[in-house]
């Protein structure tokens, strides 16, 4: 079990290096300057805490509706979106930051 959770982990990071250089190569075509590497990484983490906070509390929430939206005061649509959209929301906030850069003249 915990071997295919490490397989999956890194099956991420990977997906997410590979998202994330082909972003650059393309901006280096355009002739933008890459970003630096500690932006990509707080990107990459951002990405990964996005997938699993949005991806956990997207399973809660159809885990509930499949079991018919009970309300037996332990869970419910409320506890959902406290727990997994203030970290789904800062990472789409950090990932955002990281990867918008100005240039001089003005473009991102």
């Amino acid at each position: 079990m915990t071997l295919g959770s490490v397989l999956v982990l890194l099956m991420a990071v990977l997906c997410i290096w590979y998202f994330l250089d082909r972003r650059e190569k393309a901006r280096l075509e355009k002739g933008l300057p890459r970003h630096s590497a500690l932006r990509l990484i707080f990107a990459a983490f951002a990405i990964l805490t996005v997938l699993f906070s949005g991806g956990c509390g997207g399973l809660f929430l159809f885990s509930w509706i499949a079991d018919g939206m009970s309300s037996n005061n332990y869970i419910g649509w409320e506890i959902i979106a406290v727990l997994s959209l203030p970290p789904l929301l800062v990472g789409l906030l950090v990932w955002w930051l990281a990867l918008r850069r100005k240039t001089p003249n003005g473009n991102v």
